[in-house]
């Protein structure tokens, strides 16, 4: 019987180590994207739990039946706020204390915020990212059946929710002007450069997918 030649071997041994960095580099991608996915699912977490805490008039400090939402602010790439939205607008500002497209209410039904958040007062609790993933951006739709999100210059994205409707009140901030939008797009990215989006429409709906 004839053995294996040192050529032999170390072609062999060649092979061998091709396809275990092939395997290992395809894992550390996949762990990546996995992540990646997760955090952006975790963004999503957030907004229907803005959501869920209006539907359920889930008291904050001495306010009752206050709508809940979620703040970006670009620059702040590694964090974003859950807000209660229980600080009405001040007088003149063209809202009246009240929130875009919404009518006073009463009783169980009031809502006495603006749908925009207005600082610690609000502060229900603060999401930091770790491991060098960011929210790199955020953009709106000012109008339904746009293709493109044409508001990429965004200072601030306010999302809130108000009970008794699930439908979202999203409000695009840029130099302290608030325009409404129908719908809306956060931008999730991994160190190495991927992105995921969260996409939340008007009516509510709120979904994780490629950008």
């Amino acid at each position: 019987m004839r053995g294996f030649t040192m050529v032999e071997m170390l072609v062999s041994l060649g092979i061998i180590l091709i396809i275990t960095s092939i395997v290992l580099l395809g894992q550390d991608r996949f762990n990546k994207n996995l992540v990646l996915v997760d955090t952006a699912y975790t963004v999503a977490f957030t907004l229907r739990q803005a959501q869920t805490f209006a539907l359920s008039s889930r008291k904050f400090q001495t306010t009752q039946n206050a709508g809940y939402g979620v703040h970006f602010t670009k620059g702040s790439f590694t964090s974003y706020t859950l807000f209660a939205d229980t600080v009405p607008s001040a007088p003149g500002n063209g809202q009246g204390g009240l929130c875009p497209g919404h009518v006073a209410q009463t009783g169980l039904e009031s809502r006495p915020g603006n749908c925009e958040y207005n600082g610690s007062a609000e502060l229900v609790t603060t999401y930091n990212l770790n491991h060098g993933f960011k929210v790199s951006g955020f953009c709106g739709f000012p109008k339904v059946g746009l293709q493109q999100c044409i508001i990429g210059d965004l200072d601030e994205l306010h999302i809130s929710f108000l009970r008794p409707n699930t439908q979202a009140v999203m409000l695009g901030e840029r130099a302290g002007s608030l325009v409404e939008l129908t719908s809306a797009k956060i931008y999730i990215t991994s160190p190495d450069g991927e992105n995921r989006c969260v996409n939340v429409s008007k009516v509510g709906q709120i979904a994780v997918g490629n950008c």
